[in-house]
């Protein structure tokens, strides 16, 4: 028998009500976003380091910045710890108004990936779990399963010391296959907004380019004599740009929900006047966290990577924080300032990825119960490990939110037995725990460690 579920599937197979139809089979999935965010050239573990954890690990660790010989032989677990005590932490705390995120985050120490190089930075070993270029990374393969009826599978955004907008360094489809990240926010701002005014001229303009292309490609098709190959790029050509024109025309339907979110333009943004060259890395970081925060918050992607400092860690930073870039700063670690600045620039990203988990914790979640944040899955992770000169045999881990999702983000501090341990659990194992909470019970294999992988599968001490 046909049922009415088949029937619609047919329907909108046919072209027959498939907006409508499209609409109502989205809200039936349960929502789940992803936001990677990276800090360039390690965060030390001390940086995470409660008050209260310091004290279970006891008095070896001392003034020491990394102190992996002192992790216990099985897995410790903190619950309720007191997260905010830790050195980069404060931010989560709440007070004058702000909602505490205490509860709403969980610390991840121990957790290795000698596969993914460590040294300055492991490119896209960071994401992937593997060699730096050798594969896809964890967000080319979950926005698939991410999208739903977003414009944008992804959008990835950043700061870097390079002069280019966009950079190749952090992110990949697949081997040798660079995903690119926008470093420039105003062409961040252009690439992911232009297209919402529906009557503004630059609207119109780029709606008639793309028409203009694909009816070019059309007749290229039409009169084509070529051989298979060539005529198959034209049409994978056709296809992309059929692809950009369908976004073009989402974007503009949804300019009445996303425009009054909209953050100021790059132009008048006061954290982008006077920038010195190469500019001050946290502020045009702040100016990309507004952007990626209106795009969630109107529905244009459910996956975002902010990287900061991507292709280069040696990045400006402003004067009260520090005197030198990131590179002669992590080099002078023993000096005290110099410490005091690695740490600032730490607590300052914690600072962002606060600001954006109030922001979505604030937002009812659409067709579904709690807040956005409680659908949402926050990781901050460094790009190469624990240290300058990373090993990989640490990679500190803040996770926010997803709730929901089932991840046991409660307050609680975890600490892995250190890498070359029986029990030692890898980074990998963090990324197949987001798999597991965006819905596939199967992820359990992504990473390529080989012979060196430990356990498959997610952590049973996050994931509820």
């Amino acid at each position: 028998m046909l049922t009415r579920r088949a029937l619609l599937k047919s329907a909108a197979a046919m072209g027959l009500f498939a907006p409508l139809y499209r609409e109502a089979l989205a809200q039936t999935a349960k929502p789940m976003r992803l936001v990677l965010v990276l800090e360039c050239n390690g965060i030390y573990p001390e940086a995470f380091l409660s008050s209260g954890t310091r004290a279970a690990l006891g008095s070896r660790i001392g003034t020491r910045h990394n102190f992996l010989d002192v992790y216990p032989e099985t897995p410790l677990l903190r619950m309720g710890d007191d997260l905010s005590s830790a050195l980069c932490l404060g931010p989560l705390a709440g007070g004058s108004g702000a909602l505490s995120l205490e509860n709403r985050a969980a610390v991840l120490l121990g957790l290795s990936s000698m596969i993914a190089g460590g040294g300055h930075s492991s490119g896209t070993g960071a994401l992937s779990c593997a060699v730096n270029g050798s594969a896809a990374t964890l967000d080319a393969v979950l926005a698939p399963k991410l999208k739903g009826t977003a414009p944008f599978d992804a959008i990835r955004l950043g700061t870097s010391s390079a002069s280019t907008p966009i950079v190749y360094e952090t992110c990949a489809y697949g081997p040798r296959k660079p995903a690119g990240i926008l470093v420039n926010p105003m062409l961040a701002y252009s690439t992911i907004f232009g297209s919402l005014s529906a009557g503004s001229a630059v609207g119109q303009e780029r709606r008639m380019l793309f028409d203009f292309a694909r009816e070019d490609v059309k007749a290229a098709l039409g009169t084509f004599k070529g051989n298979s190959n060539e005529r198959l790029k034209l049409e994978r050509y056709l296809a992309s740009l059929e692809a950009l024109r369908a976004r073009e025309s989402q974007l503009q339907a949804m300019a009445a929900q996303v425009t009054p979110l909209l953050p100021p333009h790059p132009s008048v943004n006061p954290l982008l006047q006077g920038s010195s060259t190469p500019p001050d890395n946290l502020k045009w970081l702040e100016a990309q966290f507004e952007i990626a925060t209106t795009a969630l918050l109107g529905g244009l992607t459910n996956l975002v990577v902010l990287a900061a400092g991507t292709s280069g860690f040696d990045v400006a930073y402003d004067p009260s924080i520090a005197s030198v870039g990131r590179h002669d700063l992590q080099h002078g670690i023993d000096n005290a300032a110099n410490w005091t600045g690695i740490a600032a620039v730490t607590r300052k990203h914690v600072a962002l990825v606060a600001k954006l988990a109030r922001a979505l914790a604030a937002t009812p979640e659409l067709h579904a119960s709690g807040s956005m944040l409680d659908h949402t899955v926050i990781v901050f992770m460094s790009d190469n490990g624990e240290q300058h000169h990373s090993e990989s045999r640490e990679w500190p881990k803040l996770v926010l939110g997803g709730n929901a999702l089932g991840l046991k983000t409660d307050g609680r501090t975890v600490v892995y037995p250190a890498e070359g341990k029986t029990r030692n659990r890898q980074v990998s194992n963090l990324f197949n725990t987001l798999g597991h909470a965006a819905g596939d019970s199967s992820f359990n294999t992504f990473g390529a460690e080989g012979p060196t992988r430990i356990a498959e599968g997610p952590l049973s001490e996050l994931l509820g």
